[in-house]
């Protein structure tokens, strides 16, 4: 454990006002339950820096909307369309899973890191929306396969105990490069200054050898047997099927709702309540970093708690934070409800991601995840294809709400499933 805020001979200090019972049990809530060695501080470092990179590449479709959309000439309804097509790409990240549950996990994360930077470096090149729609659709396939590596990575390399935490600083990794997307946001005010951000993706390969020097096979991964080449396969005629389906239906329930809710979140305070594109990053990153603690109490709740209640608790703060978005305009308001969301969005993933990874053994862990991550894509996608239908009739605000359903009812579904907690990988039970 992490040694308490005392003096080593006299004791507790009272001048100290950090040393007080209640104050200690706030700040706990951001550290893990137990310490981190030697060897899962380097695993979780390097993941952390590839979370920065992988995190400013996926951030920047959603974050350039308002100059993208006018750049190409598309209405509200045909960029969501665009950012449907993007997501339903998602279906080639199974690639990269099969690749991981036979072959490994290295390589296919750093031929996904290359490949997404590479791709979001191209986007800012583009000079049509089919070709844009294209490398945004290759972004959402590697990001995807990446983000799925990278959790089962970690998940394989991490002791039970801190197993969800350290993935939320994998998480906070990502938070932090999406925030660096926000940073630049401005440039995108000048002409075509869009493209420079996209662009700039292309500083993240200069991690690239450190992760072929420090990254190393996960040690309980082994090399599959050739009746077993079909891991998804595999796993869809096991035992593990069922919470497969209910953790992959939840999820595509759960991403209709947040898709249109994050992709039009600076449309909404740019083009719908009137703030400059230098207030809306302003907003969305104080905003943001508050909500940002989510990662570290999530991470530790889950390890604590348990990984299902975590899910659900987070699950509810999207849900009221995000409808409360699209529905207020006092400006105090509008950053508690990019608080709650935000909040509740960095809890999810490492409550979610250690929960998902849990669920399955090792041999299709990587399918069964990306499989997960997929749909959870079509989800994204059905969302922003309603959201193609209904925005120029009903309105955005209406159309949050109305997807917000599809958020209680993955609640109900995260609810039937197993608990995973302090769960060792190489002993999964598929019972409900």
């Amino acid at each position: 454990m992490f040694p308490q805020t005392e003096d080593r001979v006299t004791g507790p200090s009272p001048s100290r006002p950090y040393d007080s019972g209640v104050l200690r049990r706030i700040t706990d809530a951001l550290f893990p339950i137990g310490r981190f060695s030697i060897d899962e501080r380097k695993v979780v470092f390097i993941m952390w820096a590839v979370g920065i990179g992988q995190g400013y590449a996926q951030s920047n479709l959603s974050a350039t909307i308002p100059f993208t959309r006018v750049a190409l000439g598309l209405t509200e309804a045909e960029m969501s369309l665009i950012l449907a097509v993007t997501r339903l790409a998602g279906f080639g990240a199974l690639a990269f899973a099969i690749w991981g549950d036979r072959r490994g996990r290295k390589m296919p994360l750093i031929a996904a890191f290359i490949a997404l930077m590479v791709a979001d470096f191209a986007t800012g090149l583009s000079n049509s929306a089919t070709l844009f729609t294209v490398l945004q659709s290759l972004v959402r396939i590697t990001g995807t396969a990446l983000g799925t590596l990278a959790v089962v990575l970690i998940a394989e390399e991490v002791r039970p105990q801190t197993r969800a935490f350290a993935i939320s600083l994998y998480g906070a990794g990502g938070s932090f490069g999406a925030g660096l997307g926000l940073i630049v946001l401005p440039l995108a005010d000048r002409g075509e200054g869009w493209r420079l951000i996209f662009s700039l993706s292309a500083l993240g390969l200069m991690i690239v050898p450190f992760l072929f020097r420090s990254i190393h096979e996960s040690p309980i991964f082994e090399i599959v047997e050739e009746e077993v080449r079909h891991p998804l396969l595999r796993l869809l005629a096991s035992p593990f099927a069922k919470v497969f389906w209910i953790s992959a239906v939840a999820g595509l329930l759960a991403s209709a709702f947040t898709s249109v809710g994050l992709a039009f979140s600076t449309e909404r305070l740019v083009d719908d309540l009137g703030y400059s594109t230098a207030a809306a990053v302003v907003i969305s990153l104080i905003g943001g970093t508050l909500g940002g603690l989510g990662f570290f109490v999530g991470g530790r709740m889950a390890d604590v708690v348990g990984r299902k209640v975590t899910t659900v608790f987070a699950l509810a703060l999207v849900l009221g934070g995000g409808i409360m978005l699209y529905y207020v305009e006092l400006l105090p308001l509008i950053v508690l409800a990019i608080v709650a969301s935000t909040f509740g969005s960095f809890a999810f993933v490492p409550a979610s991601a250690s929960h998902r990874a849990e669920l399955f053994p090792t041999e299709f862990r990587a399918s069964g995840g990306t499989a997960g991550a997929y749909l959870a894509m079509v989800g994204s996608a059905a969302g922003l294809g309603i959201g193609a239908l209904t925005i120029d009739r009903i309105g955005l605000s209406a159309t949050v709400l109305l997807l917000g359903a599809g958020v209680l009812a993955a609640i109900v579904l995260t609810m039937l499933l197993p608990e995973t907690m302090g769960q060792e990988l190489d002993h999964v039970e598929a019972e409900l």
